[in-house]
């Protein structure tokens, strides 16, 4: 057949309209129905043939973890690239770079359960006709984020002491984890600091609450982690992660950091009502969450004491804290140094009756740090201490002869009273032990104000020993009423004694034997029957070694252990109906120093140059002593006290044949070893 011209016409038209269908159907192809399957950690490359092309993937993962699309930049040429679920979900979406200089690649992350996913991409600027190259990275892990966790039902459980990863999807995404606390203790939420990119994170509950939070550093030399922390009771808590400042370009990293420990706080804390119990002389850490937070601590004492108030102090940080009762009756209270050098404790001690009271915790200054704070709230339980509030004479601290007692002027104006009687006439002593910026006035009255006798103690830096009087009363009740001679002596504590004292014993009549191997005793001679003997390891305070009532004019008392090393003990005797007496220092020898072992010494008998004796396993400071018998004998070298562990000891000469010698060593402060004999080779 011979086509017309007019057959010709419609040949052509009805291929155009077949070329039109077919461009049509292959654009539709490009769906998330038909996407090409592809394989993860592998490159693919493609190309879009029009503006409006889209290409899709899919891959398959079987367990958990990181996905992160990458699509290799080029110039003059852009493209958009999206992760997708199979209904659309855009998990995460970037556009590549074009600029001139660029290279490398673009990418995005994605935390993901095990399934099946999309890769979506298209054109953004003049991409068309341009080959395109990609990959689709997987890490299998449990510990990346799982999109989509943008509520507290779709909250991310996450495991505790363990970092994960994840990635805002935009400016707008909030991630949510969740975890469990089985028992009580500290949480600390640590997110990786990143230069020019801030996120902001905060621990909450299921009610919205917020414990804490925390904004990462985004300074130019930033490194590390920011960090804040708080204490929680068991529970449920969500953790919520949102973008602070460019914080949806870079994957993010978190961590709870969890001590199991009831010595925590416990949030919320910030009233009376809501106070957390805490027991005496254990150490508590907390966190204030924001400048006005306030914590509250209850505790409650079942004899009357002594109560120290301890707050840890860190520079650049001022805390504020003070005792009160229910009523809000303040007995002591503190303030923090947070100069640069600041080491050590701030402390205040109160006398507290038995009873319930509250510690408060807060900022000194209202632009306060949230720091984590330590205290220990101390307690010694003993009617020996003042007891507040003890401002006048019918408050006063009923106290007894012959016993030391323990205050503190709690403000400038305060005033300690306390109440005694004398059973007899006589002569009573008082004695305030004086410390450097202590200056107190105390003095001896009846009920009607009377005083019979007053004193002021010295307040300078280099004061030592004790402000005393001494009076003459009449058996009856009287009153020593203390105060601030010059204001400053605010919180430091005071001391004082009403008493009696038994005289202290001359230290010739006390005879020490330091054993090796069995009990230390103690001979005092110079006593009475009744005195009651005692042995400290100190001067002042320090640890009772022994206590004895003696049977007769003398006793012996043995001690478990005084010391292996020379030292010395601290006796008192204390007479019946009087106090105890001062401590007189008794010196004593250390115990034999350990032998050493044939194997610690190495003999090199040199031939024509010093022989040389090592012995090793030493302590610092011990000296090695050699001698040519087991007895007596000479000794021939000596070394100087060890620096490290062993000791080399030359000698010009021990001889040409083969021979022994006798090793001693002595610990410092101890007696010399026995002698322990050593063979060594004759010369070669």
């Amino acid at each position: 057949m011979i086509a017309t011209k007019s057959m010709k016409s419609f040949l052509i038209a009805l291929l155009a309209c077949c070329a039109f269908l077919m461009w049509g159907t292959e654009k539709a192809a490009a769906s998330i129905s038909d996407a090409k399957a592809i394989n993860v950690n592998q490159t693919y490359k493609g190309v879009l043939k029009d503006y409006y092309q889209q290409d899709f993937y899919k891959f398959t993962i079987n367990a958990a973890g990181n996905i992160t699309l990458s699509i290799k930049q080029k110039y003059n040429s852009a493209w958009d690239g999206q992760i997708l679920n199979s209904s659309g979900q855009v998990y995460e979406s970037f556009t590549t770079d074009d600029s001139e200089m660029i290279s490398g690649d673009a990418s995005r992350s994605v935390g993901l359960p095990a399934g099946t996913y999309y890769i979506k991409i298209e054109d953004y600027y003049g991409a068309e006709g341009v080959n395109y190259e990609f990959k689709v990275q997987y890490s299998q892990s449990n510990y990346y984020e799982k999109e989509f966790n943008d509520s507290l039902t779709a909250a991310n459980p996450i495991e505790l002491n363990k970092f994960y990863t994840g990635m805002l999807r935009d400016e707008y995404d909030n991630d949510f984890y969740k975890f469990t606390l089985e028992k009580p203790g500290n949480i600390k939420l640590l997110m990786e600091n990143q230069p020019g990119i801030e996120w902001y994170g905060h621990i909450q509950d299921s009610k919205g609450n917020i414990y804490n939070y925390l904004n990462s550093d985004d300074s130019e030399m930033v490194s590390g982690y920011a960090a804040s922390q708080v204490g929680l009771p068991a529970g449920t808590y969500y953790i919520k992660i949102k973008d602070d400042y460019h914080g949806y370009t870079y994957p993010y990293k978190i961590k709870l950091v969890y001590t199991a420990s009831d010595f925590y706080e416990k949030e919320f804390n910030n009233s009376i009502t809501a106070a957390n119990g805490i027991l005496v002389n254990k150490t508590y850490k907390g966190s204030l969450q924001y400048d006005d937070d306030k914590d509250f601590y209850k505790v409650t004492l079942s004899k009357p004491g002594k109560v120290t108030l301890s707050i840890k102090q860190k520079a650049g940080v001022n805390w504020y804290a003070h005792i009160q009762d229910t009523k809000g009756n303040t007995y002591a209270s503190l303030n923090t140094d947070d100069s640069e050098m600041v080491e050590g404790d701030a402390e205040k001690e109160v006398g507290l009756p038995k009873g319930t009271y509250y510690v408060l915790i807060k900022n000194y200054y209202s632009w306060g740090d949230e720091t984590p704070y330590e205290f220990l709230v101390k307690y010694t339980s003993s009617s020996n201490y003042e007891q507040e509030f003890n401002d006048n004479l019918t408050t006063a601290t009923a106290i007894k002869l012959n016993q030391s007692y323990y205050g503190n002027l709690q403000y400038d104006e305060d005033l300690d009273f306390y109440k005694f009687s004398i059973p007899k006439d006589g002569l009573v002593n008082l004695q305030i032990p004086q410390k450097s910026g202590l200056e107190l006035y105390a003095s001896i009255q009846n009920s009607s104000g009377t005083v019979y006798k007053d004193l002021s103690t010295n307040g300078s830096g280099s004061v030592k020993g004790n402000a005393g009087l001494q009076v003459f009363m009449k058996k009856g009740t009287y009153y020593l009423k203390i105060k601030n001679y010059y204001y400053g002596s605010t919180g430091i504590p005071y001391s004082f004694k009403l008493y009696m004292q038994t005289p202290g014993l001359a230290s010739n009549k006390v005879t020490v034997t330091n054993n090796k191997g069995k009990k230390d005793s103690i001979r005092i001679s110079g006593i009475k029957k009744g005195d009651v003997v005692k042995v400290y390891n100190a001067s002042t305070k320090g640890k009772l070694l022994a206590q004895k009532t003696s049977t007769g004019s003398a006793d012996t008392i043995s001690v478990n252990q005084i010391g292996e090393k020379a030292g010395k003990i601290y006796v008192t005797v204390t007479s019946p109906s009087m106090t105890e007496s001062k401590r007189t220092a008794v010196s004593f020898t250390g115990e034999q120093t350990n032998a050493v072992k044939s194997s610690q010494v190495k003999i090199t008998n040199n031939k024509s140059k010093k022989d040389v004796i090592t012995v090793s396993k030493l302590k610092k400071g011990d000296v090695v002593k050699v001698y040519n018998a087991s007895k007596g004998g000479k000794l021939l070298a000596k070394s100087g006290k060890v620096a490290k562990t062993s000791a080399a000891i030359s000698i010009s000469q021990l001889g040409k044949r083969a021979g022994s010698v006798y090793i001693t060593v002595q610990s410092v402060g101890m007696k010399e070893s026995a002698r322990v004999k050593v063979s060594y080779k004759a010369e070669k």
